[in-house]
């Protein structure tokens, strides 16, 4: 699996756009997307009791942070946390779950540092970690709407030379409600390596019921896949190698008797599929992934 990165940071501003943004798409994606599981009628109340959550404003990136790290950086998007480690707020995501209005903002942050200078230089094998705080709108004063529900500080690793996969605030995230009550969010992501800009989603599990503390974490990171890539900025008009550009459609679907849902790339565009020649892509070439339960991972079939 290519691992997205790209050689810029999402500036906060388009953060903070993406996260107001989501927040009613999300409610709407609850209550109305096909992706959901066995989702019954929703009445009009239901849907009054939607657009109000919706329209309150999440808890912002200094509480976020501070909540995740115990500094308090200013506001910043971007700080130091310990030991030269910098912390960076993420993507944050408001959705409904079996009754219960959450938010939750992901972060990640780079190793502490140790070594002398050069020896923690980062290569294609060094990931940052994902952390995470999650909070619920069962607050009982009108200034204080959002209650602290928990975090944790480290829920997967991912990236490469040290950067995250990067949010795309063009696309939406796709959100799957399971049997037993979890929910499984895919978000959105774009990287740019070598002359080749790609396309696709980074996977989270949140499950809130009864589990193994030990074991299971409140969220998960379960990998992430590709959906699309364009070699625009390295074909050179064809020159150097035939341009091809491909888009792929994430879908969830029930899988068997598993509780984690399959996924479905549906992909069109072109493709290579040898010296000077290419092919338009189509049905053949969906791509469909499964949960690894032993892995903790969604693996290609």
């Amino acid at each position: 699996m290519k691992t997205l990165r790209k050689a810029r940071l999402t500036p906060r501003a388009a953060l903070l756009r993406t996260t107001m943004a989501g927040l009613a798409a999300s409610a709407l994606a609850a209550a109305f997307s096909p992706a959901a599981h066995a989702l019954e009628p929703v009445s009009n109340a239901a849907r009054q009791d939607v657009a109000q959550a919706a329209a309150v404003a999440p808890p912002d990136v200094r509480t976020v942070m501070q909540s995740i790290y115990q500094v308090d950086g200013q506001g910043k998007d971007s700080y130091e946390v310990a030991n030269g480690s910098v912390a960076t707020y993420w993507y944050g995501h408001s959705f409904d779950l079996n009754g219960t209005r959450y938010f939750t903002g992901f972060t990640w942050d780079t190793r502490e540092r140790y070594g002398k200078p050069g020896e923690d230089d980062a290569g294609p094998d060094t990931q940052v970690n994902l952390a995470e705080a999650t909070y619920t709108l069962t607050g009982s004063t009108p200034d204080k709407p959002w209650q602290f529900r928990g975090m944790t500080n480290t829920i997967g690793n991912f990236g490469a030379y040290e950067k995250p996969e990067f949010v795309d605030p063009k696309r939406k995230p796709v959100e799957y409600r399971t049997p037993a009550g979890k929910l499984v969010l895919a978000v959105p992501t774009d990287g740019f390596d070598n002359g080749t800009s790609f396309t696709g989603y980074a996977l989270f599990v949140f499950n809130p019921g009864p589990r193994d503390e030990l074991k299971d974490k409140v969220w998960t990171y379960v990998g992430s896949v590709n959906t699309g890539s364009d070699n625009s900025a390295a074909c050179a008009d064809g020159d150097v190698m035939p341009c091809v550009s491909s888009q792929g459609e994430l879908s969830f679907a029930a899988h068997g008797g598993s509780d984690m849902p399959r996924i479905s790339i549906k992909v069109s565009g072109t493709t290579i599929t040898g010296p000077g020649k290419t092919r338009q892509l189509g049905a053949a070439d969906t791509v469909t992934y499964h949960y690894d339960a032993a892995g903790k991972k969604y693996a290609s079939q």
